[in-house]
């Protein structure tokens, strides 16, 4: 079954229904899942849990009682009335929902007619009972005529009806919750996935320009509220326009997911990587000094002149990139300035012959340089 017994079944409830009936007529109850686990009880004998479920061996009896009752049940009976191995009479009754059945509902532990003695000694000095206990926890198990338990019966069969109609509603009201869950599971995948559509390159999965300026911002008004470091790397891809050009835009797609994949690599999980649009990419320096964005950008360079994998397919071609760092500063309030602070290093990176990185503050300016 798809749900758990407790799931289902209001144990504390039925616990005290049951207790309640037991006080009123004496007779014993019992709410068994079909695997043989007891839920609810009331008013079990004393030679039933001091003795029969304590002793091994006897014990093993009432579990083998408990599947035969179980099995017959199965077979669609209304109830069934067994003689346990133990000598004692139990009857069980099914508890069905929609049809199937998922547990079972008993009463017992009584006799139709005054019980062999003797024969219950000799079982109790074969499995090593205290005999004197045990005879009186015997002498204490209530006697009733089998026309009296059928009228029993009647009433625990409706009650077991009851019981179903309980659980089939309670499965009911999980399953609409379930339903009603998955609604709003797919609602929120739904969401997400519109969410990574409006903020990621399709091509290379980086941030893209929109995402990338709210992360930038962010930043920004955050390194100058704890007055902390923040660097900001323009990179673009050297006579990328060639490669297009001669080797069709297959292979500049190529170039660009290398790329990414490489950027992505190189920095820290705090650093942004994005695509800003055609062979241009940023990166953001969260709490870093210029100089050591400037050596992370270095060690990039030399790793995309020796990825084998970006090269794959380019022929004689090989790929290089330019790059110009900005740091904040406190005439710095948004990241528009910034990104032109760094866009002015890269032109300047491309002006002195490309495949480098030149910071802002090195920057003499000098007509741009088509890339």
């Amino acid at each position: 079954m798809e749900y758990s017994f407790t799931d289902i079944f209001d144990v504390e409830s039925l616990t005290k229904l049951c207790e309640s009936y037991t006080q009123t007529n004496g007779v014993v109850t019992a709410l068994l899942d079909l695997d043989g686990n007891v839920h609810v009880k009331s008013g079990w004998q004393d030679i039933c849990t001091k003795f029969h479920r304590v002793n091994p061996t006897s014990s093993k009896r009432c579990t083998e009682s408990d599947t035969i009752l179980a099995g017959q049940l199965a077979a669609g009976n209304q109830y069934n009335i067994y003689r346990c191995k133990n000598g004692l009479v139990d009857v069980a009754v099914p508890v069905i929902i929609d049809g199937e059945h998922v547990a079972n509902f008993f009463t017992g532990q009584f006799f139709f007619e005054e019980p062999d003695h003797d024969r219950f000694v000799k079982q109790g000095e074969e499995l090593g009972y205290d005999l004197i206990p045990y005879v009186d926890a015997l002498n204490k198990v209530p006697i009733f005529k089998e026309d009296d338990i059928k009228r029993i019966m009647d009433f625990l069969v409706n009650l077991a009806q009851v019981i179903g109609e309980m659980g089939k509603a309670k499965l009911e009201l999980l399953k609409a919750q379930k339903s009603e869950h998955e609604k709003v599971l797919q609602l929120e995948a739904a969401h997400e996935e519109l969410e990574k559509l409006a903020s990621e390159d399709p091509l290379t999965g980086l941030c893209n320009r929109r995402k990338f300026s709210e992360k930038l911002n962010d930043e920004i008004v955050r390194a100058h509220r704890y007055k902390h470091e923040l660097s900001l790397a323009m990179v673009d891809v050297d006579f990328f326009k060639a490669i297009n050009d001669t080797l069709g835009h297959a292979a500049g797609d190529h170039v660009l997911k290398c790329l990414a994949r490489i950027l992505k690599d190189s920095v820290r999980t705090s650093d942004v990587v994005a695509r800003m649009g055609g062979d241009e990419f940023c990166i953001l320096f969260p709490e870093t000094h210029l100089n050591d964005a400037r050596l992370a950008l270095e060690k990039i360079i030399d790793t995309i002149k020796a990825d084998d994998m970006l090269h794959a397919s380019l022929g004689t071609k090989t790929v290089s990139c330019s790059m110009g760092l900005a740091s904040i500063n406190p005439r710095i309030i948004d990241g528009d300035a910034l990104l032109i602070n760094a866009d002015k290093a890269l032109y300047q990176a491309k002006h002195q012959g490309r495949n480098q990185v030149i910071l802002y503050r090195e920057v003499a300016l000098k007509p741009k340089v088509e890339s």
